[in-house]
């Protein structure tokens, strides 16, 4: 009977010791819709430097909420805390977060033998990863379980990136869930090459953001009705 309470004992141990043991536990709460409404700030910026389990993000556009600071302190992973591990947050690489803003951090939030490891200071964010706390931007289009997906899953690559201007007007109820849903959907090859023709066009004779009463207005990433420019060249007619 000793002998195997003696064999048990490391088993025990490592139990108590494995990563599962400091796992976070929380409740998924859903798509990128269902969560940056309670977020204190949403924003679209660019990561300039990572450092531990942090991150500085450049601000470059404000969807809700309001910051002062250009650059803003991030705070991802640490011990049983629900957030990402930062090592996605690449610099250079540009995002849309939806950020929960640090207020009275508890006493032991800063080790000074690991200065680089914090809970975060008074006044900078922390990223959440019991949803879709953050979308990943690249050539100004927007990826990520903007309205649905599986629980625990992020991004679906068989969506279709949604260009910025359509994303912002969405998230300030310009344009419905509908146009979403639309732009997301999976295109064939052809339809995507005649797309970024169309958005090309659209985006120099566009304005900041679409009209909510332009009837005609389909989401870019499939719009059917931009017409081609017309060859109007008359160099060979004579007066």
């Amino acid at each position: 009977m000793k002998s195997t309470m003696l064999k048990a004992l490391p088993v025990i141990a490592g139990l108590f010791f494995s990563p599962l043991a400091s796992a976070c536990e929380c409740l998924w709460e859903g798509p990128f819709k269902s969560v940056y409404s309670e977020a204190d700030l949403v924003v679209y910026g660019e990561v300039s430097a990572r450092q531990g389990n942090g991150f500085d993000l450049v601000v470059d556009t404000i969807f809700q909420g309001s910051e002062y600071r250009e650059q803003i302190r991030v705070w991802g992973k640490k011990d049983d805390l629900c957030r990402p591990e930062v090592d996605e947050f690449t610099p250079g690489s540009q995002w849309v977060m939806a950020l929960k803003r640090i207020d009275n951090p508890p006493a032991d939030a800063f080790n000074p033998f690991k200065a680089n490891i914090s809970f975060g200071r008074q006044d900078d964010f922390s990223l959440s990863s019991c949803g879709v706390y953050w979308l990943p931007v690249k050539q100004q289009r927007v990826s990520g379980n903007i309205l649905d997906g599986s629980r625990w899953q992020y991004l679906d690559t068989k969506k279709t990136p949604v260009i910025m201007p359509v994303f912002e007007a969405w998230i300030k109820n310009i344009l419905p869930d509908d146009a979403i849903a639309e732009a997301v959907k999976p295109q064939t090859r052809a339809r995507q090459l005649l797309n970024e023709t169309k958005i090309h066009l659209w985006e120099q004779q566009r304005n900041p953001l679409p009209d909510a009463e332009d009837l005609d207005f389909r989401p870019p990433t499939r719009l059917e009705d931009i017409a081609l420019p017309e060859n109007n060249d008359n160099s060979n007619e004579t007066e």
